[in-house]
């Protein structure tokens, strides 16, 4: 994506923030677990309750954008420090989707299901329209990205195995600081084998269209 499209490329990673924050959401709101991203963090809720999963998720993500620091080195574009406002709103928009949205969940098992497919969709899709335009990106999301570049390992796969690392983390505090497992059930695990997925979907479509996009030279 050319240079001169740079404001359309923010106006993705953008629209991308947002579609994450709405899937998390979904996904936490379907009440079978959360996303496997935001696992750890709704764990934390439980651990320090009266704390909203967008503060802990602010948090983590911090942490993420350490590991990131850490692997890159001198490498690291001091311009992903913006990774730190966006998590932020990111943040906050997790928080509002999910006020926003808590009244209209089904009480039905089966209508939370297609609430939880929904969530992974907006996720998968938001992980991706984070990605595609090379910006910036989320930390968690930005962590993928480092692990696959420095070790050679393709995104979606990696995004899989991030997030059942995620799962397995949450599950070892929750052990630990509450003695039984809270906020991880079969909705966590769907999610964390099938965004990486849909995410791949997502990203071979979207590229494509960018590369075929009307007025773009054509490839040698």
């Amino acid at each position: 994506m050319e240079q001169s499209g740079l404001p359309g490329r923010y106006l993705m990673f953008f629209v991308g923030v947002v579609c994450s924050a709405l899937g998390i959401a979904l996904i936490t709101l379907a009440g079978m677990g959360t996303s496997a991203v935001s696992s750890l963090a709704y764990v934390l809720t439980f651990v320090f309750p009266g704390v909203s999963l967008g503060c802990f998720t602010f948090v983590v993500n911090c942490a993420m954008l350490g590991g990131q620091i850490l692997l890159l080195r001198r490498k690291f574009p001091l311009l992903q420090l913006l990774q730190i406002p966006f998590t932020f709103v990111f943040s906050c928009c997790i928080d509002l989707w999910m006020d926003l949205l808590s009244p209209l969940v089904p009480a039905a098992y089966a209508g939370r299901w297609v609430v939880l497919l929904l969530g992974c969709t907006f996720l998968g899709l938001g992980v991706t329209l984070e990605v595609v335009p090379n910006v910036l990106i989320l930390p968690c999301e930005g962590f993928v990205r480092t692990c696959s570049q420095v070790f050679g390992w393709e995104f979606g796969r990696t995004k899989t195995g991030y997030d059942l690392t995620m799962v397995a983390s949450a599950a070892l505090v929750s052990l630990l600081c509450l003695g039984t497992i809270h906020g991880l059930r079969e909705g966590t695990v769907v999610c964390a084998l099938t965004v990486g997925s849909i995410s791949r979907f997502f990203s071979r479509r979207i590229r494509n269209l960018c590369d075929h996009r009307p007025g773009r030279p054509a490839h040698a």
